[in-house]
């Protein structure tokens, strides 16, 4: 089997696009006795250069687990997707897609490296980058590679996906409220 779980160095990622992100409250369990944990998905483009990242999770996955390892595509839950099998309409389409967790909640900071505290700066859709630590992990039903969640970067804003952002009142237009009849129009 495995070495004991083996970490690599931390590195920050190239800007892509922000989904699904849980860095200020932890995302649900699919356990219902176990807690959440900080997370967030990250989809880089396919024009970025991310041999860095691969080089980084090949590494650790052979220190780990020598000749059992043969790819990162080869894993049961490779750390980076290929999201052009999702299709042409999905967002993650020309992307490759990561995700990174953590027990700790990450830091978050603006392009100036400002704090950012408040949930509605960082949605599905804005630009960022995250610091990770790659590193290996062997459980009873299996073994691979993971990215450790350290801190997110919000680059700039993007269009949300999933259409979100609108407020109620742009969402409806206002109607005429008619009076209810009272009990004594019905008799």
């Amino acid at each position: 089997m495995a070495k004991n779980d083996v970490y690599g160095d931390r590195m920050t990622t190239p800007i892509g696009r922000i989904s699904y992100p849980f860095v200020f409250d932890r995302a649900k369990s699919l356990q219902p006795d176990k807690e959440g944990k900080y997370e967030i998905t990250l989809y880089i483009p396919k024009t970025e250069d991310i041999s860095a990242l691969r080089a980084a999770l090949e590494k650790i996955a052979r220190e780990a687990f020598g000749t059992k390892f043969r790819t990162l595509e080869a894993l049961t839950h490779p750390p980076i997707k290929d999201g052009d099998q999702k299709g042409a309409g999905d967002p993650a389409f020309g992307h490759w897609i990561i995700r990174a967790k953590s027990a700790k909640k990450p830091g978050v900071v603006g392009p100036d490296r400002s704090r950012i505290e408040n949930k509605e700066q960082i949605y599905g859709g804005c630009f960022g980058r995250l610091n990770i630590t790659p590193a290996t992990y062997s459980v009873p039903t299996g073994w691979g590679v993971t990215m450790y969640l350290n801190a997110v970067q919000k680059v700039k804003d993007g269009e949300r996906f999933g259409g979100g952002g609108v407020s109620a009142e742009d969402a409806f237009e206002a109607l005429a409220v008619e009076e209810p009849a009272s009990i004594d129009d019905n008799f």
